[in-house]
């Protein structure tokens, strides 16, 4: 959008300002969001924007430390291995829900119980949950956590994914859905108001004290986060003090909103980047990604480098390009082999040899943020007579295509799993049978099996070598752009979390100027 289109937006938009909703208050932080939010739930919703406030509203036994990759206690204040399948943990105590009830360990035996239930459905539960047995009570404030075989990663999954639910409140509730829409937790935030349109209303939990520096108490008081899926609406906002953050922005429109003096563009790396998925299996019924020569070309056909300048801001064009479908700083990550570079005349020749020396279409199905790179791919793509259209659809329908066979390639994001630092999360994720996997490669399959069974990290780390290895030879996965939190906000806002964070801030760290 030109400077001069984006001026007259935000006057146009000015004039319906009202001056009571302009003025800001340092008590309180609007934000705005690109996605509707119907439930704040981790384990029934857990999509990315969910996870802005799911991270602070719920609390897990322990806390990765991204800084020092550690494990640190949180819920727990100690834990050790029984033998190779069985974590205990011993529960610190006179911690509160917000309902002001207490926990203890039967919290935690009720929520690994619901996690597991195989009559509960929701995204991620096989991958997240499916290495769990059971959960055994040994004490009011001891419990013990059975794995069905040995399970590398268990420590990862229990801090990222395992938030703890109060058993009392969430058991008696008949429609577990009605959970997210008044959760009850033990979080700096707690949760007063939940809808679809008009978004997420948070308050501080002044009961919060045993977060330490972990996870420190929040530091603003009410923070309200708004659903809006037009952009331009967004930027309008913020040009008129109607919104102090916004989240998710364009580089165009970062550009543009910097020139306000009264406001700050916070630029962030993260270990989260966009890649292209083909449908290697054929599960579309598409039938050119069969062949490895076809998904070579279509890669081979992107010039990476000139979509980092042109999409990604000044401060990450010297971040260095993804390579596979992990990042380095993650447990496991490791690989040798490098991602294709852009070679358009390859493309041709390798299209030709493929029998399709005069192109073909195909659909490129994307969601969210991510239809700036796809849009860009298809462009490069059709250079070489790869006749790429984009579906932008809405996070719902993406997963819902997905699940049902109905795409031909994906253009996407992925922080492994909401940053879960091992690279198990990604193998599982793509590798292992189920709605998610478009390559149906055993040999993939296999590997991901054998790496959950080994302890010792270096060991594993050459079973995840394997792995990433194969899935750059035979092209299965295409990674096109490390992507930086781009956070538009008030210039009296500061903002902390750690290039570690997928989201490049933390509510609970957020404040404003003295």
């Amino acid at each position: 959008m030109s400077f001069t289109k984006f001026a007259l937006t935000v006057s146009a938009a000015a004039l319906l300002v009202s001056p009571a909703l302009a003025q800001k208050s340092k008590d309180t932080l609007r934000v705005g969001v690109s996605q509707p939010i119907s439930i704040v739930d981790i384990i029934l919703n857990p999509q990315p924007q969910t996870t802005l406030m799911t991270s602070v509203v719920f609390d897990s036994l322990i806390h990765y430390d991204a800084d020092s990759r550690s494990f640190r206690p949180l819920l727990a204040e100690s834990w050790k291995r029984i033998d190779a399948k069985t974590l205990e943990f011993k529960l610190k105590r006179g911690i509160k829900f917000h309902d002001g009830s207490d926990f203890d360990a039967d919290d935690v035996i009720y929520t690994v119980k619901y996690a597991t239930d195989p009559k509960v459905k929701f995204r991620f539960k096989g991958t997240r949950y499916g290495w769990i047995k059971e959960a055994q009570k040994i004490d009011s404030h001891t419990v013990r956590i059975v794995g069905k075989g040995v399970y590398a990663p268990a420590l990862t999954a229990m801090a990222i994914s395992t938030p703890i639910f109060p058993s009392d409140h969430h058991s008696k509730l008949a429609d577990k859905r009605q959970f997210g829409k008044a959760p009850v937790a033990t979080g700096p935030f707690r949760v007063t108001s939940v809808n679809s349109a008009r978004g997420v209303t948070m308050v501080k939990f002044d009961g919060y004290k045993h977060g330490g520096s972990v996870k420190p108490a929040a530091q603003v008081s009410v923070i309200k986060i708004t659903p809006d899926p037009d952009a331009q609406t967004q930027v309008a906002k913020m040009m008129t003090a109607q919104q102090d953050m916004m989240y998710e922005v364009q580089k165009d429109q970062a550009e543009d909103l910097a020139k306000n003096p009264a406001l700050k563009v916070t630029v962030t790396p993260t270990v989260q980047f966009s890649y292209i998925y083909p449908d290697a299996a054929d599960r579309s019924g598409v039938g050119y990604f069969k062949d490895k020569r076809v998904r070579l070309a279509m890669f081979h056909a992107v010039d990476r480098k000139a979509m980092a300048k042109a999409l990604l801001p000044k401060e990450v064009w010297n971040e260095p390009l993804p390579t596979s479908m992990c990042h380095k700083w993650l447990i496991g990550c490791d690989h040798d082999v490098k991602a294709p570079e852009y070679d358009p005349a390859k493309a041709k020749r390798l299209l030709a040899e493929a029998g399709l020396a005069g192109g073909f279409d195909v659909k490129l199905t994307v969601w969210g943020a991510a239809k700036a790179a796809a849009d860009a791919a298809a462009g490069y793509m059709r250079k070489v007579g790869i006749r790429a259209s984009v579906d932008a659809v809405t996070f719902g329908v993406y997963n819902r295509k997905r699940s049902q066979s109905k795409v031909q390639t994906f253009v996407s994001f992925w922080d492994n799993g909401g940053a879960q630092p091992d690279v198990n999360t990604t193998a599982g994720f793509f590798f292992l049978p189920g709605a998610r996997n478009y390559n149906h490669d055993k040999v993939l399959s296999g590997l991901v099996l054998e790496g959950r069974k080994i302890y010792d990290v270096p060991a594993r780390t050459k079973i995840y070598r394997k792995i990433f290895n194969r899935a750059v030879t035979e092209a299965y996965f295409f990674p096109l752009l490390s992507i930086p939190a781009i956070v538009v906000h008030d210039k009296d806002l500061v903002l902390q979390g750690g290039h570690k964070s997928p989201k490049g801030f933390l509510f609970n760290r957020i404040n404003w100027k003295k």
